[in-house]
Protein backbone atom coordinates (compact mmCIF):
# COMPACT_ATOMS: atom_id res chain seq x y z
CA UNK A 1 0.00 0.00 0.00
CA UNK A 2 1.31 2.96 -1.17
CA UNK A 3 1.61 6.20 1.55
CA UNK A 4 -0.34 8.85 1.22
CA UNK A 5 0.15 12.77 1.84
CA UNK A 6 -1.30 15.35 3.49
CA UNK A 7 -3.15 17.42 0.71
CA UNK A 8 -3.15 20.53 2.78
CA UNK A 9 0.53 20.31 3.02
CA UNK A 10 0.50 19.09 -0.47
CA UNK A 11 -1.39 22.34 -1.92
CA UNK A 12 0.84 24.69 0.41
CA UNK A 13 3.67 22.81 -1.02
CA UNK A 14 2.55 23.42 -4.87
CA UNK A 15 1.76 27.13 -4.26
CA UNK A 16 5.76 27.88 -2.95
CA UNK A 17 6.98 25.79 -5.85
CA UNK A 18 6.38 26.15 -9.57
CA UNK A 19 3.95 23.63 -11.02
CA UNK A 20 5.08 22.03 -14.58
CA UNK A 21 2.58 21.48 -17.02
CA UNK A 22 4.18 20.58 -19.89
CA UNK A 23 2.30 21.88 -23.58
CA UNK A 24 0.00 18.95 -24.66
CA UNK A 25 2.60 17.43 -27.67
CA UNK A 26 1.18 15.06 -30.44
CA UNK A 27 1.00 12.12 -28.46
CA UNK A 28 -2.83 11.24 -27.73
CA UNK A 29 -3.22 9.47 -24.42
CA UNK A 30 -3.26 11.17 -20.74
CA UNK A 31 -0.14 11.18 -18.44
CA UNK A 32 0.73 11.45 -14.96
CA UNK A 33 3.87 11.26 -12.80
CA UNK A 34 5.79 13.60 -10.60
CA UNK A 35 8.32 16.28 -12.02
CA UNK A 36 11.78 15.74 -10.83
CA UNK A 37 14.00 17.83 -13.77
CA UNK A 38 13.67 21.05 -11.89
CA UNK A 39 13.84 19.32 -8.37
CA UNK A 40 16.56 19.29 -5.62
CA UNK A 41 17.02 16.24 -4.76
CA UNK A 42 20.82 15.04 -4.37
CA UNK A 43 21.88 12.35 -2.06
CA UNK A 44 25.69 11.84 -1.04
CA UNK A 45 26.70 8.27 -0.11
CA UNK A 46 26.67 8.85 3.27
CA UNK A 47 23.28 10.58 3.33
CA UNK A 48 21.80 7.95 1.90
CA UNK A 49 23.24 5.26 4.21
CA UNK A 50 22.02 7.35 6.80
CA UNK A 51 18.65 7.57 5.83
CA UNK A 52 18.67 3.49 5.78
CA UNK A 53 19.87 3.16 9.07
CA UNK A 54 17.20 5.94 10.21
CA UNK A 55 14.15 3.85 8.93
CA UNK A 56 15.63 0.55 9.14
CA UNK A 57 15.99 -0.17 5.53
CA UNK A 58 17.44 -3.73 4.50
CA UNK A 59 19.93 -4.70 1.37
CA UNK A 60 16.72 -6.74 0.28
CA UNK A 61 14.43 -3.38 0.40
CA UNK A 62 16.76 -1.66 -1.79
CA UNK A 63 17.37 -4.75 -4.24
CA UNK A 64 13.45 -5.49 -4.61
CA UNK A 65 12.95 -1.47 -5.49
CA UNK A 66 15.64 -1.76 -8.17
CA UNK A 67 13.89 -5.22 -9.35
CA UNK A 68 16.92 -7.68 -7.98
CA UNK A 69 14.89 -10.00 -6.51
CA UNK A 70 13.09 -12.41 -8.01
CA UNK A 71 9.52 -11.79 -8.88
CA UNK A 72 7.35 -12.96 -6.14
CA UNK A 73 5.25 -15.20 -8.00
CA UNK A 74 7.71 -16.20 -9.88
CA UNK A 75 7.49 -19.95 -9.75
CA UNK A 76 3.48 -20.20 -9.62
CA UNK A 77 1.22 -20.83 -12.47
CA UNK A 78 0.74 -16.83 -12.39
CA UNK A 79 4.32 -16.67 -13.86
CA UNK A 80 4.56 -19.62 -16.22
CA UNK A 81 4.50 -20.27 -19.86
CA UNK A 82 0.83 -21.08 -19.12
CA UNK A 83 -1.78 -19.13 -20.55
CA UNK A 84 -4.22 -18.07 -17.34
CA UNK A 85 -7.38 -17.05 -17.06
CA UNK A 86 -9.06 -15.60 -13.80
CA UNK A 87 -12.70 -15.26 -13.48
CA UNK A 88 -14.52 -14.55 -10.09
CA UNK A 89 -16.27 -17.85 -10.33
CA UNK A 90 -13.90 -20.01 -12.29
CA UNK A 91 -16.10 -20.23 -15.33
CA UNK A 92 -14.70 -19.81 -18.61
CA UNK A 93 -16.34 -16.83 -20.46
CA UNK A 94 -19.05 -17.64 -23.32
CA UNK A 95 -16.67 -16.46 -25.91
CA UNK A 96 -13.54 -18.28 -24.87
CA UNK A 97 -12.47 -22.10 -25.08
CA UNK A 98 -9.89 -23.97 -23.60
CA UNK A 99 -6.54 -24.83 -25.23
CA UNK A 100 -7.65 -22.60 -27.91
CA UNK A 101 -8.11 -18.97 -26.28
CA UNK A 102 -6.48 -20.25 -22.73
CA UNK A 103 -4.61 -22.98 -20.90
CA UNK A 104 -5.72 -22.58 -17.79
CA UNK A 105 -9.10 -21.10 -15.66
CA UNK A 106 -9.23 -20.59 -12.08
CA UNK A 107 -11.62 -18.61 -9.80
CA UNK A 108 -10.32 -15.30 -8.44
CA UNK A 109 -10.30 -17.05 -4.93
CA UNK A 110 -7.85 -19.29 -6.50
CA UNK A 111 -5.85 -16.47 -7.73
CA UNK A 112 -6.11 -14.85 -4.53
CA UNK A 113 -4.35 -17.74 -2.47
CA UNK A 114 -1.66 -17.96 -5.05
CA UNK A 115 -0.75 -14.76 -4.59
CA UNK A 116 -1.27 -14.80 -0.83
CA UNK A 117 1.15 -17.89 -0.41
CA UNK A 118 3.53 -16.47 -2.89
CA UNK A 119 3.85 -13.48 -1.18
CA UNK A 120 4.67 -15.27 2.40
CA UNK A 121 7.07 -16.97 1.04
CA UNK A 122 8.55 -13.88 -0.37
CA UNK A 123 8.69 -12.18 2.98
CA UNK A 124 9.92 -15.55 4.99
CA UNK A 125 13.35 -15.38 2.37
CA UNK A 126 13.54 -11.68 1.62
CA UNK A 127 11.70 -10.20 4.79
CA UNK A 128 10.25 -7.88 2.08
CA UNK A 129 6.36 -7.39 1.75
CA UNK A 130 5.29 -6.98 -2.32
CA UNK A 131 2.18 -5.38 -0.45
CA UNK A 132 4.08 -2.94 1.31
CA UNK A 133 7.61 -1.66 -0.86
CA UNK A 134 9.64 0.68 1.56
CA UNK A 135 11.63 2.03 -0.87
CA UNK A 136 10.76 4.13 -3.75
CA UNK A 137 13.62 5.51 -6.79
CA UNK A 138 13.12 8.81 -6.99
CA UNK A 139 15.15 10.33 -9.95
CA UNK A 140 17.61 7.60 -9.50
CA UNK A 141 17.89 7.70 -6.15
CA UNK A 142 16.50 4.94 -3.66
CA UNK A 143 14.63 6.51 -1.10
CA UNK A 144 12.87 5.11 2.32
CA UNK A 145 9.10 6.02 1.50
CA UNK A 146 8.87 8.28 4.79
CA UNK A 147 11.65 10.78 2.80
CA UNK A 148 9.73 10.52 -0.16
CA UNK A 149 7.07 11.79 1.90
CA UNK A 150 8.98 14.88 3.50
CA UNK A 151 10.05 15.96 -0.09
CA UNK A 152 6.99 15.95 -1.45
CA UNK A 153 5.63 18.05 1.84
CA UNK A 154 8.67 20.11 1.36
CA UNK A 155 7.48 20.91 -2.28
CA UNK A 156 10.95 19.82 -3.60
CA UNK A 157 9.37 17.14 -5.50
CA UNK A 158 6.35 18.90 -7.51
CA UNK A 159 3.53 17.39 -9.31
CA UNK A 160 3.13 17.79 -13.40
CA UNK A 161 0.20 16.32 -15.33
CA UNK A 162 -0.31 16.45 -19.21
CA UNK A 163 -3.65 17.27 -20.59
CA UNK A 164 -5.17 13.91 -22.28
CA UNK A 165 -5.93 14.62 -25.72
CA UNK A 166 -8.95 13.52 -27.94
CA UNK A 167 -8.87 11.96 -31.18
CA UNK A 168 -9.12 15.78 -32.86
CA UNK A 169 -5.91 16.32 -31.41
CA UNK A 170 -4.14 14.01 -33.28
CA UNK A 171 -3.35 12.60 -37.27
CA UNK A 172 -1.63 9.27 -36.24
CA UNK A 173 -1.04 6.67 -33.53
CA UNK A 174 2.79 6.98 -33.47
CA UNK A 175 5.20 7.42 -30.22
CA UNK A 176 9.00 7.60 -30.08
CA UNK A 177 10.46 4.39 -31.86
CA UNK A 178 7.43 2.32 -31.78
CA UNK A 179 4.36 2.82 -34.26
CA UNK A 180 1.54 1.14 -33.98
CA UNK A 181 0.23 -1.38 -36.74
CA UNK A 182 -3.52 -1.61 -36.31
CA UNK A 183 -6.50 1.30 -36.45
CA UNK A 184 -7.35 2.72 -33.49
CA UNK A 185 -10.94 2.59 -32.59
CA UNK A 186 -12.09 6.23 -31.12
CA UNK A 187 -15.12 5.46 -28.81
CA UNK A 188 -15.91 5.44 -25.44
CA UNK A 189 -16.84 2.19 -23.85
CA UNK A 190 -20.78 1.98 -22.39
CA UNK A 191 -22.43 -0.67 -20.71
CA UNK A 192 -24.71 -2.86 -22.18
CA UNK A 193 -27.45 -4.21 -19.86
CA UNK A 194 -25.79 -2.42 -17.23
CA UNK A 195 -22.67 -4.50 -17.39
CA UNK A 196 -19.14 -3.44 -17.84
CA UNK A 197 -16.57 -6.37 -18.71
CA UNK A 198 -13.02 -5.05 -17.51
CA UNK A 199 -10.19 -7.63 -18.99
CA UNK A 200 -7.03 -6.98 -17.03
CA UNK A 201 -3.61 -8.24 -18.76
CA UNK A 202 -1.01 -8.56 -16.41
CA UNK A 203 2.44 -8.29 -18.65
CA UNK A 204 4.65 -11.25 -18.86
CA UNK A 205 8.25 -11.41 -17.21
CA UNK A 206 11.02 -10.71 -19.55
CA UNK A 207 14.50 -9.81 -20.00
CA UNK A 208 13.35 -5.83 -18.94
CA UNK A 209 11.44 -6.93 -16.05
CA UNK A 210 7.94 -5.63 -17.26
CA UNK A 211 5.92 -8.15 -14.82
CA UNK A 212 4.81 -6.41 -11.84
CA UNK A 213 7.14 -7.20 -8.87
CA UNK A 214 4.33 -5.28 -6.15
CA UNK A 215 1.22 -6.47 -5.38
CA UNK A 216 -1.79 -4.92 -7.28
CA UNK A 217 -4.60 -7.25 -7.13
CA UNK A 218 -6.95 -5.76 -4.48
CA UNK A 219 -6.19 -1.87 -5.48
CA UNK A 220 -7.45 -3.03 -9.01
CA UNK A 221 -10.69 -4.86 -7.14
CA UNK A 222 -11.60 -2.01 -4.75
CA UNK A 223 -10.84 0.92 -7.43
CA UNK A 224 -12.96 -1.14 -10.06
CA UNK A 225 -15.49 -1.04 -7.24
CA UNK A 226 -16.46 2.06 -7.31
CA UNK A 227 -18.05 2.30 -10.37
CA UNK A 228 -20.62 0.65 -9.00
CA UNK A 229 -21.89 3.78 -7.82
CA UNK A 230 -22.93 4.19 -10.91
CA UNK A 231 -25.73 1.78 -11.02
CA UNK A 232 -23.28 -0.91 -13.11
CA UNK A 233 -21.72 -3.84 -12.45
CA UNK A 234 -18.54 -4.33 -13.28
CA UNK A 235 -16.91 -8.39 -14.57
CA UNK A 236 -13.38 -9.00 -14.27
CA UNK A 237 -11.86 -11.22 -16.36
CA UNK A 238 -8.03 -11.75 -15.38
CA UNK A 239 -5.33 -12.75 -17.80
CA UNK A 240 -1.79 -14.13 -17.19
CA UNK A 241 1.03 -14.69 -19.60
CA UNK A 242 -0.97 -13.63 -22.28
CA UNK A 243 0.41 -9.88 -22.89
CA UNK A 244 4.26 -10.13 -24.59
CA UNK A 245 6.01 -6.49 -23.80
CA UNK A 246 9.48 -7.58 -24.65
CA UNK A 247 9.72 -5.76 -27.92
CA UNK A 248 8.46 -2.23 -26.46
CA UNK A 249 11.42 0.63 -26.72
CA UNK A 250 11.91 2.47 -24.92
CA UNK A 251 11.20 -0.36 -22.37
CA UNK A 252 9.55 1.87 -19.94
CA UNK A 253 7.84 4.31 -21.84
CA UNK A 254 4.19 4.53 -20.77
CA UNK A 255 2.68 5.46 -24.41
CA UNK A 256 4.47 3.03 -26.41
CA UNK A 257 3.26 0.42 -23.83
CA UNK A 258 -0.34 1.37 -24.07
CA UNK A 259 0.26 1.24 -27.46
CA UNK A 260 1.70 -2.31 -27.69
CA UNK A 261 -1.26 -3.32 -25.50
CA UNK A 262 -3.71 -2.52 -27.35
CA UNK A 263 -2.05 -4.05 -30.52
CA UNK A 264 -1.85 -7.71 -28.44
CA UNK A 265 -4.76 -7.51 -26.89
CA UNK A 266 -7.48 -5.97 -29.24
CA UNK A 267 -8.78 -9.30 -30.00
CA UNK A 268 -10.54 -9.46 -26.45
CA UNK A 269 -12.49 -5.98 -27.11
CA UNK A 270 -15.85 -7.50 -28.68
CA UNK A 271 -18.47 -5.52 -27.29
CA UNK A 272 -18.82 -1.86 -26.68
CA UNK A 273 -18.76 -2.70 -22.73
CA UNK A 274 -15.26 -4.02 -22.79
CA UNK A 275 -12.54 -2.04 -21.66
CA UNK A 276 -8.98 -3.62 -21.40
CA UNK A 277 -6.14 -2.49 -17.88
CA UNK A 278 -3.02 -3.46 -18.47
CA UNK A 279 -0.54 -3.92 -15.80
CA UNK A 280 3.38 -3.61 -15.76
CA UNK A 281 6.21 -3.29 -13.39
CA UNK A 282 7.98 0.49 -13.99
CA UNK A 283 6.56 3.03 -16.49
CA UNK A 284 7.63 6.77 -17.17
CA UNK A 285 4.14 7.80 -15.59
CA UNK A 286 2.15 6.13 -13.07
CA UNK A 287 -0.30 5.59 -15.89
CA UNK A 288 -1.53 6.29 -19.21
CA UNK A 289 -5.02 6.19 -20.86
CA UNK A 290 -6.45 6.59 -24.09
CA UNK A 291 -9.27 9.22 -24.16
CA UNK A 292 -11.68 8.23 -25.80
CA UNK A 293 -10.90 4.49 -26.08
CA UNK A 294 -10.91 1.59 -24.03
CA UNK A 295 -7.59 0.71 -22.99
CA UNK A 296 -5.03 2.06 -20.05
CA UNK A 297 -1.79 0.91 -18.37
CA UNK A 298 -1.01 1.23 -15.16
CA UNK A 299 2.39 0.64 -13.01
CA UNK A 300 3.37 -0.44 -9.69
CA UNK A 301 6.56 2.24 -10.11
CA UNK A 302 7.20 5.20 -11.52
CA UNK A 303 10.39 7.21 -12.24
CA UNK A 304 8.99 10.08 -10.31
CA UNK A 305 6.51 9.87 -7.16
CA UNK A 306 4.24 6.77 -6.80
CA UNK A 307 0.88 6.92 -6.55
CA UNK A 308 -1.41 4.58 -4.79
CA UNK A 309 -2.30 2.05 -7.08
CA UNK A 310 -6.00 2.10 -6.50
CA UNK A 311 -5.99 5.93 -7.42
CA UNK A 312 -4.06 4.52 -10.65
CA UNK A 313 -7.03 2.79 -11.49
CA UNK A 314 -9.98 4.88 -10.94
CA UNK A 315 -8.16 8.00 -12.51
CA UNK A 316 -7.47 6.24 -15.77
CA UNK A 317 -10.63 4.43 -16.32
CA UNK A 318 -12.46 7.52 -15.65
CA UNK A 319 -10.36 8.79 -19.04
CA UNK A 320 -11.78 5.93 -20.58
CA UNK A 321 -15.20 7.10 -19.82
CA UNK A 322 -14.52 10.84 -21.07
CA UNK A 323 -13.45 12.23 -17.55
CA UNK A 324 -10.40 15.09 -17.98
CA UNK A 325 -7.84 15.86 -15.54
CA UNK A 326 -8.73 19.00 -13.46
CA UNK A 327 -5.74 20.17 -11.80
CA UNK A 328 -6.80 23.92 -10.40
CA UNK A 329 -5.27 23.87 -6.79
CA UNK A 330 -8.52 25.17 -6.30
CA UNK A 331 -10.47 22.33 -7.90
CA UNK A 332 -12.47 20.34 -5.35
CA UNK A 333 -11.83 17.28 -3.99
CA UNK A 334 -11.72 14.86 -6.87
CA UNK A 335 -9.83 11.45 -8.35
CA UNK A 336 -9.51 13.57 -11.90
CA UNK A 337 -7.10 16.25 -9.24
CA UNK A 338 -3.77 14.63 -9.87
CA UNK A 339 -2.98 16.33 -6.18
CA UNK A 340 -6.08 14.96 -4.44
CA UNK A 341 -5.53 11.47 -6.38
CA UNK A 342 -1.86 11.46 -5.59
CA UNK A 343 -3.21 11.67 -1.57
CA UNK A 344 -5.65 8.74 -2.08
CA UNK A 345 -9.29 10.02 -2.62
CA UNK A 346 -12.22 7.82 -4.06
CA UNK A 347 -14.32 10.08 -5.14
CA UNK A 348 -15.41 12.51 -8.58
CA UNK A 349 -16.57 15.57 -8.35
CA UNK A 350 -20.12 16.91 -8.93
CA UNK A 351 -18.76 17.79 -12.69
CA UNK A 352 -16.44 14.60 -13.77
CA UNK A 353 -19.23 12.62 -11.79
CA UNK A 354 -21.64 14.19 -14.05
CA UNK A 355 -19.44 12.98 -17.05
CA UNK A 356 -18.26 9.31 -16.01
CA UNK A 357 -22.06 8.80 -15.74
CA UNK A 358 -22.83 10.25 -18.80
CA UNK A 359 -20.09 8.44 -21.01
CA UNK A 360 -20.79 5.29 -18.56
CA UNK A 361 -24.39 5.38 -21.00
CA UNK A 362 -23.31 6.28 -24.43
Amino acid sequence: MKKKFGIGTLILAMLLVSVVVPVASADVKSNLNVDTSESSVGYTAAELQDLYYRYNISENDIKFAKNELPNFLEGTILCSDKRVIVTEDGNPPKNMKQEVNFDVIISEQEMRNIIEEARKKHIEKYNVDPNNPRVDIVDGYALPEEEVTKLVESGKLSVKAEKPLTEFDTFLVSTGTFATTFTHVYRNPYQINNNIDVNIFIAKEDSSHHAPTESYYQDTVDALGRFGSYGITVNRIWHYNFWDASDVTPTEQSSSLLDDLEEDTTWVIESPNDIVIGWVNSMDNNGRAWRPGSFSVCAVKALGVDWPHDSIVQHEVSHNFDADDQNSLLHPECIMNYLYAQQGTNIWCTSCRNTVDYGIDH
